[in-house]
């Protein structure tokens, strides 16, 4: 009984609701890149240092499957984990850029 209940890998990526996470975070990355540039567009710095937040809390989240680390299953979610990773490396440079001529 013990041994069954603790060969149960309860931490595993393959978890459905880690699946559910995961897709959300990655969908979830689209209005704020969105919004990123909206702000961006209209020079609000205010709006601009809240999606910088939740896209770097959204982008750590869904880490591996951005990086290409995690194949995910779904076509139309990989190809969005593509984009977001695209867009992340470049948000990520951008910064380091504005960082280093300030």
């Amino acid at each position: 009984m013990a041994d069954k209940h603790l060969s149960k890998n309860y931490f595993s990526s393959e978890r459905k609701d880690m699946k559910f996470l995961k897709g959300f975070t990655l969908v979830a990355l689209l209005p704020f890149w969105a919004g990123y540039a909206f702000a961006l567009y209209n020079g609000n710095s205010n709006n601009l240092s809240n999606y910088s937040l939740l896209i770097l809390a959204f982008s750590l989240m869904s880490f591996n499957a951005i990086c290409g680390v995690e194949k995910i299953e779904n076509k139309v979610l990989n190809l969005v984990a593509k984009l977001d990773g695209v867009l992340f490396f470049i948000w990520v440079f951008v910064t380091i850029i504005q960082l280093v001529i300030k």
